[in-house]
């Protein structure tokens, strides 16, 4: 009698633990088919950058989004990203002085981004952008300004956390891989 009790809790705790993490083992199944060659067909961009400009006067337009920041909230910004991984050669986590749980990033930026950076800094004239990782709001930030455009690296004083201020960095180059082929590779898969 006790056995069978025993064996059905555990078939029934089983099956609750199955059934209640789908969605975990669905995760882990798609990254297991997720490959690590920014080459590769199958290939998922991770740690996306977008960059975006607040509007502060919305007015409903299908350029606009509102997005939740998190602590209850929300942004409204224009759905054209102003700078994105795209341009972003490497990237590095600094840690803040003082708190080494909070990091800042560097970004090596290609030619097009040092334009597209200016650009993003002449459009934010002084006020706050907001950066999102994969969809999601990570911060606001202030551009700094790269002059003549010489500078290769850029600093972005944000505050993001070690999860994504590591994650950024290890794919930073695998995206722009992705997002920037090379040449030969363009007719492979024809």
């Amino acid at each position: 009698m006790k056995l069978k009790r025993f064996s059905f809790l555990t078939l029934l705790a089983c099956g609750m633990l199955f059934f209640s993490g789908c969605e975990i083992f669905q995760e882990a199944l798609s990254d297991s088919y997720s490959s690590d060659d920014p080459t590769s067909e199958d290939y998922d961009t991770k740690f996306n950058i977008g960059v975006f400009k607040v509007v502060k006067y919305p007015r409903a337009t299908m350029l606009e989004k509102e997005i939740d920041t998190g602590d209850g909230e929300s942004i409204c910004v224009n759905i054209n990203a102003l700078f994105s991984s795209k341009r972003i050669r490497k990237a590095r986590a600094v840690p803040r002085p003082g708190n080494p749980d909070i990091y800042d990033l560097q970004f090596r930026l290609d030619r097009m981004g040092k334009t597209q950076w200016m650009m993003l800094n002449g459009e934010a004239r002084g006020e706050e952008v907001v950066m999102m990782v994969d969809d999601r709001y990570v911060g606001s930030f202030m551009p700094e300004s790269l002059n003549d455009g010489s500078k290769d690296w850029v600093t972005v004083r944000i505050g993001v956390d070690a999860y994504t201020a590591k994650g950024i960095v290890k794919f930073a180059q695998r995206n722009y891989e992705y997002y920037n082929p090379e040449a030969g590779s363009w007719f492979k898969y024809l």
